[in-house]
């Protein structure tokens, strides 16, 4: 036997065991993954750790929400047997896999509700500007004076402590954030920036959910809900076309309809006999005042 040959069948050997774990994983954790209504995956990208354990334990307590960190093969390969492999293709970053019984909206509300402020990291682009607001500080003169002035903080000493004598900007909208900046936002206490879990996908067993449409804020699209409705229902009833939600509308508008032309055509019936008495009597009286 050859070298290379020797050398194939000893790193197939090593491997053996290495994939019969990860084969049971996937085995184990789809398996699983039938226990839930709701499968999501969520990225571990740039997420505290301590985030991630908070939430989980939030998740489990409330409704035994269940969370794996696997290798991203085992992830892919329980996506795939889940009949996600379009979605198993995309991810390519280190995620973890949530089973719940929430609903893909309700899983998403609860990781937009607990966001963490955290600092801001040298070399970090502003998405927005970050300002100092004018105020008193605890930190004494010294070099911290200096510091803030060189991140563009108006400081002065005040009563023995460094003040902030007027809104200060530190960072523009896309500027980057400079060691010195992000020094002195830290000695200031300002954690200008929210990290949060961040949802990838979700799946109910019918539908795939994106982060996209998750985080539509119903609370914005509630009067354009509202508006569409009042409008399809306007046209169902011009329409005359029945409908759960217009039926009483319709029948309340064919009973005054029938009515009135009964009224007018003279039809008795029971529904128009106290009209036609009523405006007979007025016919009566207006006919024999004519007449004297």
């Amino acid at each position: 036997m050859s070298k290379n040959v020797k050398k194939e069948v000893k790193k197939e050997k090593k491997e053996r065991p290495a994939i019969t774990r990860k084969k049971q994983a996937v085995t184990d954790i789809s398996a699983k993954a039938k226990e839930y209504p709701t499968l999501a995956v969520v990225t571990l990208k740039n997420l505290p750790d301590d985030l991630l354990q908070s939430s989980r334990k939030k998740l489990r307590e409330a409704d035994g929400t269940w969370v794996k960190v696997s290798k991203l093969a085992v992830l892919k390969r329980v996506l795939e047997a889940a009949g996600l492999k379009a979605q198993a293709e995309k991810i390519n970053t280190p995620s973890a896999l949530f089973l719940t019984k929430h609903t893909p909206y309700e899983l998403n509300s609860f990781f937009r509700k607990n966001r963490k402020k955290v600092a801001a990291k040298p070399g970090q682009i502003s998405p927005f500007e970050i300002v100092v607001p004018a105020g008193d500080t605890d930190m004494p003169p010294g070099p911290a004076l200096s510091e803030l002035k060189s991140a563009g903080a108006s400081v002065q000493i005040k009563a023995g402590k460094i003040a902030i004598t007027k809104d200060s900007t530190i960072a523009k909208e896309g500027e980057v954030i400079t060691p010195m900046k992000a020094k002195a936002l830290q000695m200031l206490g300002i954690h200008p920036f929210e990290v949060g879990v961040e949802l990838v996908f979700a799946y109910d067993g019918k539908y795939i959910y994106g982060a996209d449409v998750l985080n539509i804020d119903l609370d914005t699209l509630k009067p354009q809900i509202l508006d569409s409705f009042r409008d399809a229902l306007n046209l169902s009833i011009n329409a005359a076309y029945p409908t759960e939600q217009n039926m009483e509308i319709l029948l309340k508008d064919a009973f005054i309809q029938g009515s009135n032309v009964s009224i007018n055509a003279g039809i008795y019936s029971s529904n128009s006999m106290e009209q036609l008495l009523t405006l007979a009597v007025r016919q009566g009286v207006a006919m024999s005042g004519l007449n004297k």
